[in-house]
């Protein structure tokens, strides 16, 4: 690209017409920076992670599944270990507590099926 400049004038002229575009070109290019900068602050990703979240029905059913089979693996334990102080019954009882978190939350997805009635998703 190529201008040519016959004289002073027009060369002053050329020179304030691109030191103008440059300062265009730097003020558009800090919004556009504060604009990245603003999207990449830590709360606008939680929000943005919370809102795919809440508009994925899959990862929502699966989160929710999740809650209740820890639920009922953490009430399982309480069931099994009790107030008891023994080192190995409390072991045991987290091994309870797994196994029945998985179990209900494997079991959840099947009884949804058998009972379309009572399935309450979104």
């Amino acid at each position: 690209m190529s201008i040519e400049v016959s004289g002073l004038p027009d060369l002053e002229a050329r020179i304030l017409k691109l030191k103008q575009l440059q300062a265009k070109q730097i003020t558009e290019l800090k919004a556009s920076a504060a604009g990245i900068v603003d999207s990449l602050s830590p709360s606008n990703l939680l929000m943005s992670a919370l809102n795919d979240v809440a508009q994925s029905p899959g990862l929502r059913t699966t989160a929710i599944h999740t809650a209740i089979g820890i639920g009922a693996g953490l009430l399982g334990e309480k069931l099994y270990v009790g107030n008891s102080k023994n080192i190995f019954k409390r072991i045991s009882g987290s091994a309870v507590q797994f196994l029945i978190a998985n179990f209900v939350r494997k079991k959840i997805p099947g009884l949804q099926k058998n009972n379309p009635d009572q399935s309450h998703e979104n």
